[in-house]
């Protein structure tokens, strides 16, 4: 390879060195913009409130949001996100910060196991391809689960993978200290997962399962295990008097799998096209990639392994009713690795092209997305998108352009090692414009941000007291900065109202015409706020007003076509 690509492999380079390089990269990528761009609806404001509400309250078992018990998952990423704002303040930085950590440590993982199972040149495009690729990126930016989970999950794999070669104590006591550690961050996510990948492995040519019975070391492992797992789910157990497994098991492991909950059902196929648009630009080598990874299975045990890793999952998930693609993520380091093995095959044998028509898909498939994805920043850039946005969406609409035809023309002409920096390169670049530029500049209109922060001002100079009607995304709970009453019907308003003596609320112009009618109530207007309710994809024009009681309640409010819950 140093005679094919002198500029990716060039002087060696000390292990030292060149972990720090692709963690830079990777700690660059999923830390900028995160301190300027506010939380995103719904999960992470719900997970940084519980963060919030858990450090006030000084009760590190039972996390609350809004002053409501929040069971959806389990305590660890509290615990972790209350470090991470100890370091990076009270604010989106700080929630984001353990995601962030997580993020570049799955990178790293991935580049050191690759790169002792598959060589130096194997490791190092693989931990530049993980770093780069958009969907590890962007989930290592967000305050829920999931990059944290990804993290213990590769630790999980690479302990497994360490027991096939040779039996260790170490390396069971990784894998049983990964596995609690995992599973108190997400509930049975990371076993299940795991069972999959080992199962469709060990099909594909892969370590045997059997193999794994015997080296786990369960009579010490188990219990480790659970003396991680236990002593929290007890204390739940208690204090929630069963409530938590209610909604943790019942709700968000039993219903999701049979059902399609919150707007997240998919067709079949959803993580083979969703996954396929999230992992550009290197999507476009999956296909080959699996199929040199095939082609290899009798060669070595690794090809098996990292296959399984891949599509086991996928072909779960793929059964389950509720689909997110951010639930495949754990896999998505094993896909890191098959382009890298890939392309480091094509490298070592640039006259010998295994996939010919695989490869040809490649270059379609960029060239396609390249171009639509520059002509679809330029068109939201003149179009859509308001005036702060545009400088730098067209920026990347015009890296996006460049790099698909520098990478194009690179590989056309035999020059591989090139395109290959070209594409970390230019999606880097991309990735840095749209996270750093373009997201920071969608503050202003981005509604639910901007009326939290506005109740929050307004709550010091009226002193009422805000409540939430049918505008109540997590985002504005967690920006007014302490838990708000959420009003569902006429009597909760009337009482509401008639304890705090006035509130403080959001009205949507329906709201606003349905109280000007009722005698019973006062209201002022403070303040219109005009933005974007990301939560549901539409402008919303919101009315920051005083709502007082006048008189005696009359007996109904004429319910308005808005859809207003007060009644």
């Amino acid at each position: 390879m140093s005679s094919v690509s002198p500029a990716i492999d060039g002087p060696r380079r000390s292990v030292v060195r060149e972990a720090l390089l692709i963690g830079l990269l990777a700690l660059t990528l999923n830390l900028v913009g995160n301190g300027r761009t506010s939380l995103w609806d719904r999960d992470e404001p719900r997970y940084a409130g519980a963060t919030r509400e858990m450090r006030e309250s000084g009760d590190w078992i039972h996390p609350t949001f809004n002053a409501e018990p929040r069971y959806h998952k389990p305590i660890l990423i509290y615990w972790l996100m209350l470090a991470g704002t100890a370091l990076g303040g009270d604010g989106p930085f700080g929630v984001r910060l353990v995601s962030a950590v997580m993020g570049v440590g799955t990178v790293l993982l991935t580049w050191g196991w690759s790169r002792r199972v598959l060589g130096e040149r194997t490791g190092r495009l693989a931990g530049l391809v993980l770093a780069t690729m958009p969907l590890m990126m962007a989930e290592s930016k967000l305050s829920t689960t999931d990059a944290t989970l990804a993290f213990f999950y590769i630790g999980c794999q690479i302990a497994l993978w360490e027991l096939w070669a040779r039996p260790s104590r170490g390396a069971a006591a990784t894998f049983w200290t990964m596995m609690g550690l995992a599973v108190l961050t997400k509930s049975p996510a990371a076993p299940v997962l795991l069972v999959a990948s080992v199962g469709f492995g060990w099909l594909c040519g892969g370590p045997s399962p059997f193999l794994y019975h015997r080296r786990l070391q369960w009579r010490w492992g188990l219990p480790l295990f659970l003396a991680i797992v236990v002593p929290w789910n007890v204390a739940i157990l208690i204090r929630s008097a069963g409530e938590y497994f209610n909604v943790a098991v019942g709700y968000h492991i039993v219903q999701r799998a049979t059902q399609g909950i919150e707007e997240h059902g998919g067709f079949p196929g959803y993580y083979v096209v969703v996954g396929m648009a999230t992992l550009l630009p290197w999507a476009a080598l999956i296909p080959a990639a699996v199929a040199s990874a095939w082609s290899r299975r009798r060669e070595t045990a690794a090809a098996g392994f990292l296959i399984g890793w891949a599509i086991g999952p996928l072909i779960l998930l793929e059964c389950v009713r509720t689909k997110l693609i951010h639930y495949y993520l754990p896999a998505v380091p094993a896909l890191a690795v098959l382009v890298a093995w890939l392309l480091v095959r094509v490298l070592e044998s640039p006259t010998e092209l295994p996939f010919v028509k695989l490869f040809r898909f490649a270059r379609r498939t960029i060239a396609v997305s390249a171009a639509v994805i520059a002509m679809g920043l330029a068109i939201g850039a003149v179009m859509v998108l308001p005036g702060p946005m545009r400088a730098p969406a067209l920026t990347a609409g015009v890296l996006a352009a460049a790099g698909g035809w520098f990478v194009l023309h690179e590989s056309a002409a035999g020059r591989l090692s090139r395109a290959i920096l070209g594409t970390v390169a230019f999606t880097a670049a991309m990735e840095l414009v749209l996270a750093g530029w373009c997201l920071p500049a969608a503050e202003p209109f981005r509604s639910s941000s901007v009326v939290g922060r506005r109740l929050a001002a307004l709550e010091d100079v009226t002193g009422a007291k805000p409540a939430l009607c049918t505008f109540r995304p997590p985002g504005t709970v967690y920006a007014l900065g302490h838990p708000a009453p959420i009003i569902r019907s006429r009597g909760e308003f009337l009482d509401h109202t008639g304890r705090a003596g006035a509130l403080l609320m959001p009205l949507t112009a329906g709201e606003l015409e349905m109280l000007r009618k009722d005698s019973t109530f006062e209201v002022e207007i403070h303040e219109t706020v005009e933005g974007l309710n990301i939560e549901k994809l539409r402008n919303e024009t919101l009315h920051l007003s005083t709502v007082r009681l006048l008189g005696e309640p009359t007996p109904a409010i004429a319910r308005p076509e808005s859809g207003a819950l007060i009644r």
